[in-house]
């Protein structure tokens, strides 16, 4: 391409008029001063673009962490990190022992550490992270001490990091809801790219969401956090921010020192650890087995006895009298057949065939069958079962029936054989 075919393709560029070309002699000024024309116009557009964004701009105040602290009642501890500390009194409704749920059985622990943290999306990935984290302990009986740390710059993570680490500790329980999927893998994967070394995934874990789900997700529409506060706390939010518009209250602020939707996000998270610590007592208190209505106690006392605490299951299944389903029922009968409590097992298949139950007729077809030995019994139960060998029990003991009536009767008078000459004698 020649000399002045590119100066016109410049000229055009800067927005120029385009001129015809004119001819350029080698070793002339004019190439010198085509250049600067060129260069002049490019300033000069790049100033017109500058000032038309600064004027569509809204003039906003800059987004200052001691201002966000005062704002939030917190305190800078480093740069570009917040810290917002708080007491409060808790009184459990019952005297329970928290410790006594399934998922605790053979955790020694007893230093609960409650958890939540509100993060920049809800996909996880390299690019969220958590802007803020709130935990909780109890520091005395009765008594529950509230952290809850805001990250006014990417560049202050990994001292957020450290101190949330340091104040967890190496021997607590993390309580959470829904923190073995999300908040727990969030921040290990933030702590492994911050490089900041922590005991976090050695620590055992209380996620609450899998114990309410277990015992209520038979008669609840969902389980979220506010489904549980509302059904086992009798607490209902008001004027709450949702934690789907979290991040973008964070951006916000960055850009523009807007602090209205933190205080939002600070209340939500506030409300959220607070009522970690209330559900988990609450947790313990329904799977010690109360008289709570809306409650799955099959399902409750199934997982006391997975973890081989069978007496705990019984007690939960016998307390739970009318309110326990056919399928706990069976199970009781099962666990009553174990132990060789024949009279307690065949009630209970009894009362659930008499309800048109099959499977209990199964239950009683083999009882009269192998420990009964009453064939005809048996036979009548086994013919409304509906297993996959309900057709094979039917043929057998049908067997055994025909066999039977072709055997001699106990106790009739048999001839003695005779020889054939013997016989011809006799006749």
């Amino acid at each position: 391409m020649k000399l002045q075919d590119r100066l016109h393709r410049l000229r055009h560029d800067a927005g120029c008029a385009a001129g015809p070309a004119r001819s350029v002699t080698p070793g002339s000024g004019a190439v010198a001063s085509a250049e600067l024309s060129v260069t002049e116009a490019l300033d000069a557009r790049l100033r017109r673009t500058a000032t038309q964004r600064a004027s569509a701009r809204p003039a906003t105040r800059g987004a200052s962490p001691a201002a966000l602290a005062t704002a939030l009642g917190a305190i800078e501890v480093s740069p570009g990190l917040l810290l917002k500390q708080y007491t409060y009194a808790f009184e459990s409704r019952a005297a329970v022992d928290p410790s006594a749920l399934p998922e605790l059985a053979a955790v020694p622990q007893r230093d609960w550490v409650y958890c939540d943290t509100e993060t920049t999306g809800l996909s996880g990935g390299v690019g969220t992270l958590a802007f803020m984290v709130g935990v909780a302990r109890f520091v005395a009986v009765g008594r529950v001490e509230v952290r809850q740390y805001v990250l006014c710059s990417p560049a202050a993570e990994a001292e957020m990091l450290r101190q949330v680490i340091d104040w967890i500790g190496a021997d607590a329980v993390l309580v959470s809801y829904n923190g073995k999927c999300f908040d727990v893998p969030l921040l290990l994967s933030r702590l492994a790219l911050c490089r900041v070394r922590s005991a976090l995934a050695d620590l055992p874990q209380l996620d609450l969401m899998y114990t309410v789900r277990r015992a209520c997700r038979r008669f609840w529409p969902d389980c979220r956090l506010q489904t549980a506060e509302r059904r086992l706390l009798g607490r209902v939010r008001e004027d709450d921010m949702p934690g789907a518009e979290a991040p973008e209250a964070w951006r916000r602020w960055l850009r523009g020192g807007d602090d209205l939707g933190l205080r939002g996000v600070l209340r939500h998270n506030a409300l959220d650890v607070e009522s970690l610590v209330a559900l988990h007592h609450r947790m313990a208190q329904v799977y010690a087995g109360g008289d709570d209505t809306g409650v799955d106690y099959t399902a409750i006392g199934r997982a006391w006895w997975q973890v081989d605490l069978r007496h705990e299951a019984v007690r939960i299944w016998e307390g739970a009298g009318d309110r326990l389903c056919e399928r706990g029922r069976l199970l009781l009968a099962a666990e009553y057949r174990r132990r060789g409590d024949w009279p307690r097992a065949v009630a209970i298949w009894q009362q659930l065939h008499d309800a048109g139950h099959a499977a209990a007729s199964v239950e009683l077809a083999k009882y009269h069958e192998h420990r009964r030995r009453d064939y005809g019994t048996a036979l009548r139960y086994a013919s409304l079962g509906d297993d996959a060998g309900s057709d094979q029990r039917c043929v057998r003991l049908r067997g055994r029936l025909d066999r039977g009536r072709c055997a001699t009767p106990t106790g009739a008078f048999q001839l003695p054989l005779l020889a054939g000459s013997e016989a011809n004698a006799m006749k």
